[in-house]
Formats: C-alpha cells, sequence, structure tokens
C-alpha cells in the first residue's frame, strides 16, 4: 500500500511541473571567454525618457555620424542601407512634425480671432496640421526601428554570428565575364607573320 501510494504521489509531482520547468535549455548560445572579437558590440539601454540608447564602450552614440564611424567600417551594406534610411526618416518626421505643428497652431489662433461663422477653413487647418502632425511620428517610430535593426545587425557581426556579405552590383555591366583580348598571329599576303590583337 505504501509503494502505491509513494509511486501515485510520484506521478502526480510529475505531472503538476510543467516541462519546461524540468529540462530547461540556453536559448543563446553562451559566448566563449576567450575569444577576442573582431568588432566591439554597440550597447543598447532603454530608459523611460530618453527611449533607446546607444553606446559603444564608454561613447554614447547619439548622432549619426557616431553611428557611421562605428558600423562603416564593417562594409556592410545592409547595415549602412538600414541606417541611411533610419536618418532619412528621422528628417522627413522632423519637417512633417514642425509643419503639422504650425497648421494647428494658424489654425487654433484664427479659431480664437474670427467670428463663428468663418471658422470652418480653420477648423479643417486644425485637423490637417493634427494629421500631418501624426503622419510624423510615424516616420519617427519607423526611424528608431530602423536604427535599432542597424544595431542588431552590426552586433551579430560584432559578436561573429554572421559574416559579411558582398556588395551588391551597381549595375548590369559588373556582372557580365571579363575576358582579356587575346593576341593570334595571321599570315601576310607575302609570307610574312603579323600580330593582331
Amino acid at each position: 500500500m505504501q509503494r502505491l501510494l509513494a509511486g501515485f504521489l510520484l506521478i502526480l509531482s510529475f505531472s503538476i511541473i510543467p516541462l519546461s520547468l524540468r529540462a530547461q535549455t540556453p536559448t543563446v548560445t553562451p559566448a566563449v571567454a576567450s575569444a577576442v572579437l573582431a568588432y566591439k558590440p554597440i550597447d543598447v539601454h532603454f530608459t523611460t525618457v530618453d527611449g533607446l540608447t546607444y553606446a559603444y564602450g564608454d561613447d554614447a552614440l547619439k548622432t549619426y555620424q557616431d553611428f557611421h564611424d562605428v558600423m562603416d567600417p564593417l562594409k556592410d551594406f545592409e547595415t549602412q542601407r538600414l541606417i541611411n534610411r533610419s536618418q532619412s526618416s528621422e528628417d522627413a518626421s522632423k519637417f512633417l512634425k514642425m509643419f503639422g505643428l504650425i497648421g494647428a497652431v494658424v489654425g487654433v489662433v484664427g479659431i480664437a480671432t474670427v467670428p463663428a461663422n468663418q471658422q470652418t477653413p480653420f477648423i479643417v487647418t486644425v485637423l490637417g496640421g493634427g494629421v500631418v502632425f501624426d503622419i510624423g511620428t510615424l516616420f519617427a517610430s519607423e526611424s528608431q526601428t530602423a536604427k535599432f535593426n542597424s544595431v542588431q545587425r552590426y552586433n551579430r557581426f560584432a559578436y561573429g554570428r554572421e559574416q559579411v556579405l558582398p556588395q551588391t552590383p551597381t549595375d548590369e555591366k559588373s556582372l557580365l565575364p571579363v575576358t582579356i583580348p587575346s593576341s593570334t598571329v595571321t599570315p601576310d599576303i607575302k609570307g610574312q607573320s603579323n600580330v593582331s590583337k
């Protein structure tokens, strides 16, 4: 009876313990401590005030020139494309936010200063400014995503998890095989041989 009770408790304990707690395996392969990294990885931190912040060793990466100084020696086309896309999206975001804010302010001032029967154009201006500002916010979000993706791709190279791909061809001519002109000997009418290239 005691053996039956002990067996029942053993089966019950295995059925209660989740499978994930019984045999846990690490999801990330631990890096070899003795391995020398070719590139230093970029540290990513999240704060509630500043959002995502990036650091390369002790130096904070704040401007896009800082990112280019770190990532360009890698000569990876995709990393450069992502950081350039982030920069262009941030520029578009700044322009659209400024334009939308100006439109909203002009609309609010117009609504406050004109009679009620003339406020319709200013209401449209306020709504349009708000929509343009929201589009600028979407561009800012896309900029942050592209910057984060470029840092993640760079870190994969820094940790040795990925290799640099060759540069993409700029045009179709670079894909054609290159032939070296050959020298052939052709007989002359007088019986002498000429070398033609």
